[in-house]
């Protein structure tokens, strides 16, 4: 009886193992789709922005950040590397480094910074290829908060193949952090206890 059904289960293993295969392409499809095809705002259709915010990272989220302000888009600038406030005591920038790992992180702070200075329109600046993950990202960590959030990518090409392949790995993993973040810090601060800071070799001035 038991060599009759061992076909059987072995054929119930490999058609669950093909379904997990074929779901897991599925979603590595949808995901590369989701990340080559993301836009972000123009800034011309984000009214009275309060702030805005250069992501960590390339160092051409900054520079187009504060073109944007210079344009009037809003009329203040923050990187997500800095405390605002910590600045404007005229403290140096070391003292006001704010320490961010990732971009569940960045979101934690500025989603501090928002409550604090009471902001209720921000355009947040990164990459094409980021935009995707980090919009996800921030919808998770700002939700039920009533600040708009608008997404602005910096100019320059579509994202390349290497570029959607490291978003998509992130995508999933980013989304489950930006959860445990909310749902339970102690334990998000816990499983990054041993990930590194973002450094961005820019000078904190103009901030």
């Amino acid at each position: 009886m038991m060599q009759r059904r061992r076909p059987v289960v072995w054929m119930r293993f490999v058609a669950g193992s093909s379904a997990i295969g074929v779901l897991a392409l599925l979603s590595w499809w949808g995901i590369s789709r989701v990340i080559t095809h993301a836009e972000g705002s123009l800034p011309s259709q984000v009214a009275a922005a309060d702030l805005i915010v250069a992501l960590a990272g390339n160092p051409d989220r900054r520079t187009y950040a504060l073109s944007l302000v210079k344009q009037g888009i809003a009329p203040e600038f923050m990187s997500t590397l800095f405390d605002p406030s910590c600045l404007r005591e005229g403290r140096s920038g070391p003292a006001c480094v704010m320490r961010v790992r990732n971009t569940i992180d960045e979101a934690l702070v500025l989603r501090r910074i928002v409550d604090r200075e009471r902001y209720t329109t921000v355009i947040v600046v990164t990459s094409r290829y980021h935009l995707a993950r980090a919009r996800a990202v921030f919808r998770v960590i700002f939700a039920g908060r009533a600040t708009a959030i608008h997404f602005v990518a910096t100019p320059g090409n579509s994202p390349t193949n290497v570029q959607i392949r490291r978003e998509a790995r992130s995508y999933l993993p980013s989304l489950a952090g930006a959860l445990l973040a909310r749902s339970v810090p102690s334990l998000y601060e816990w499983a990054l206890r041993n990930q590194l800071v973002c450094s961005d070799m820019v000078k904190p001035s103009g901030t």
